[in-house]
């Protein structure tokens, strides 16, 4: 029997959902536990989340918040003045972040690929190849909501109702891919991908999506947790 792909929506610092999640899982060592990325700020426990997610042997794909923070780091280190400003969140958090934490950050990939699921934290264009993205289309890839009916990047709070969200017409070429960032109220489902973002640090659910055979991409089962 081939071990389970777990895979993780945007945690955000909400540790006792987290822990809930993994116990209604309950997922076996061999299994392969994998997060979207942002699973710091805006809850309470980001720092004691992400230590979890280190001592418990648990991947994670980089998100924009995590981006964020290792982005304000390396500006602080080149010594001139640092154009990445930091709430009071990310601040306390930064403050408390021991050289394992920034390690472990740093050295979170932009995707993670798995037979042929993707897992990665926005989104993807069809031009795109995640082996060989430009700058520009890294950023994208951590930011990605909408698209124009040409395929242009529409940045956060400027989509209109006749934009596109970018996994209805995504061609799959990049792999079946599992992400977070966008909040749904429930998963979203496509046919070439599955959002998992359903807003537990504003009140909703954590989700994960369990596949328990790899190789069969329909073999998934989503599980959620309301928030507390």
């Amino acid at each position: 029997m081939s071990n389970s792909l777990i895979v993780y929506g945007d945690i955000h610092g909400c540790l006792d959902e987290f822990l809930r999640l993994r116990e209604e899982i309950k997922p076996l060592k061999t299994d392969i536990e994998v997060c979207v990325g942002d699973t710091i700020t805006r809850g309470k426990d980001s720092i004691k989340t992400l230590r979890y997610i280190q001592k418990s042997g648990i991947r994670s794909v980089v998100g924009n918040h995590e981006n964020k923070i290792i982005r304000y780091l390396k500006h602080e280190r080149s010594g001139v003045k640092n154009p990445v400003k930091l709430d009071q969140d990310e601040k306390s958090i930064v403050s408390k972040l021991n050289i394992n934490d920034i390690n472990f950050i740093n050295k979170m990939p932009l995707f993670i690929k798995i037979g042929n699921i993707t897992i990665l934290h926005a989104g993807v264009q069809n031009h795109y190849n995640l082996d060989n993205l430009s700058k520009e289309e890294k950023s994208k890839v951590l930011r990605l909501r909408y698209i124009t009916n040409n395929g242009k990047f529409i940045p956060f709070g400027e989509e209109d109702v006749d934009s596109i969200f970018w996994s209805e017409v995504y061609d799959g070429k990049q792999g079946f891919i599992v992400y977070g960032h966008q909040i749904f109220e429930k998963a979203r489902i496509n046919k070439n991908s599955l959002g998992i973002d359903t807003g537990c640090v504003y009140g909703n659910k954590l989700s994960a999506a369990v596949f328990s055979d790899i190789d069969n991409i329909e073999s998934y089962s989503i599980y959620s947790i309301d928030s507390k």
